[in-house]
C-alpha cells in the first residue's frame, strides 16, 4: 500500500468538487482516507491505497506531506 496526499483550495469550488468526486470514485479501494487541513482556506486528504491510485490523483490536487510513502 502507498500513502499519498491531496489538497484543494476552498476558494476554488471546482478543485473541491474534483477532489470529492475523485475520492468517491475510488473510496472502495482505499485502506484509509482522512480529511485534514483548516477547512477555511484548504481541505486536504491523507490517503492510503494502491500505488496506481496515487498516480491517478489529478495534478492540480496532488500534494506532498510527511504522510506520503511508496
Amino acid at each position: 500500500m502507498s500513502r499519498f496526499s491531496m489538497v484543494a483550495r476552498v476558494d476554488d469550488e471546482r478543485e473541491v468538487a474534483e477532489a470529492e468526486d475523485w475520492i468517491a470514485r475510488f473510496r472502495e479501494e482505499f485502506t484509509s482516507v482522512s480529511q485534514v487541513g483548516c477547512g477555511c482556506c484548504v481541505r486536504a486528504w491523507l490517503i492510503e491505497g494502491p500505488r496506481e491510485l496515487a498516480d491517478k490523483v489529478p495534478a492540480a490536487l496532488s500534494a506532498s506531506t510527511d504522510w506520503d510513502r511508496d
